[in-house]
């Protein structure tokens, strides 16, 4: 029997309390340390970016791993990296959760450009306020108790 998969992921998580720690002298190379291991591994990377509080990424999931074990890999390579760069990010920590919503493979350009202009997005809303919006247009829902932290 064969088996076809094709499954777009785009997977968002925050810093700890949403607070800015990943700013543009660690950001690029945070990413490069995700990337790196998503590469190890048999998914696949569309995109990655992101602001200071957080991280999104576009990627076929391996029909060999969860998304919570893609996201766990993910975190720890780029955590490893961050706290040894200098005594204010020893105590570094990302949120515990994630984000994760299935894309159509007719969408993926669409949400790659997404990803690669998130600055220029949170120049005018913040981290929740899109989080919101994301829930609200996969019609998914969540308790504010618990998604922000």
């Amino acid at each position: 029997m064969q088996v076809m998969d094709h499954v777009v992921l785009h997977v968002i998580f925050s810093t700890k309390n949403q607070r800015p720690t990943l700013t543009d002298n660690i950001r690029a190379e945070a990413h490069a340390r995700m990337v790196e291991d998503i590469g190890q591994s048999e998914n696949i990377l569309l995109a990655i970016g992101g602001t200071a509080d957080h991280v999104h990424i576009a990627a076929y999931l391996s029909r060999k791993m969860t998304v919570a074990k893609l996201v766990d890999r993910l975190k720890t390579a780029a955590t490893r990296w961050i706290i040894r760069q200098g005594t204010e990010y020893e105590s570094f920590r990302w949120q515990k959760g994630f984000s994760v919503f299935s894309v159509s493979p007719a969408d993926r350009s669409a949400l790659m450009q997404y990803i690669h202009t998130q600055d220029t997005l949170h120049r005018t809303r913040t981290f929740q306020q899109e989080m919101r919006a994301m829930y609200a247009k996969y019609d998914a829902g969540f308790d504010e108790r618990f998604v922000w932290k």
